[in-house]
């Protein structure tokens, strides 16, 4: 009836709203891959792009590792967040950020000490590419850890429902501040620069993100009193 399918399109525009940010998330890979090929055209040409290719392809590897630590979190925390189980909460969320910090710390020293082993899967030891690559790896490699974090933050706050934070921090990461450290920081320290926009873009939205996370826990600890 009437009802039922209002009731129905409610749900699907609330979970459609929840889900939002996740959208921006993948959104953000397909703008990270474009404005870098243009940066790294206009810097480096075509072999500089052959490089930055090369992150590319793994970066959504990076992604769903995260993405995997969180979406096995969720439904924990938005079960016992549901039913006022906020100690069960957090200490999934100790668990969880744990995790998120030992896969960013072995993701990053992975990236960071081999990057010979990872650049030549794709091109050839004499390859213009690769050295361009080998060289700009250890410099991407410094944004994952924060990277990985941003990803399980931004889920953490959609188990709790706060949707507008989520939204926030993905429209910052991925918008206001990617694009312009990809335009504006070649410019102040050259060619390394294009390399440090992601990392640079991840380490100030974690800033923001550890923020709203700990304004979230003081508010979460005042419920308990």
């Amino acid at each position: 009836n009437q009802s039922s399918l209002r009731k129905m399109l409610k749900i699907l525009a609330y979970q459609s709203k929840i889900g939002s940010s996740s959208l921006l998330g993948e959104l953000m890979l397909a703008i990270l891959a474009f404005v870098g090929n243009y940066v790294f055209m206009r810097y480096l040409g075509d072999n500089g792009v052959g490089a930055f290719g090369i992150a590319c392809y793994y970066t959504p590897f990076i992604f769903m590792i995260a993405n995997a630590i969180i979406q096995s979190a969720q439904p924990i925390v938005s079960y016992n967040y549901a039913f006022g189980a906020l100690e069960r909460v957090r200490k999934t969320k100790k668990v969880l950020f744990y995790v998120a910090l030992v896969a960013g710390i072995v993701l990053t020293a992975v990236f960071l000490f081999l990057p010979e082993i990872f650049v030549h899967f794709f091109v050839g030891k004499n390859d213009p590419a690769a050295p361009i690559a080998i060289e700009g790896f250890p410099y991407f490699a410094a944004g994952i850890i924060f990277f990985i974090f941003n990803v399980c933050i931004v889920g953490y706050f959609q188990s709790l429902e706060k949707m507008n934070s989520a939204l926030a921090l993905m429209i910052l990461r991925g918008f206001l501040i990617l694009v312009p450290s990809f335009l504006l920081i070649p410019e102040i320290i050259g060619v390394r620069g294009i390399w440090f926009a992601m990392p640079v873009s991840e380490a100030i939205t974690f800033i923001f993100s550890v923020i709203l996370l700990a304004r979230i826990n003081e508010k979460s600890r005042h419920l308990d009193r």
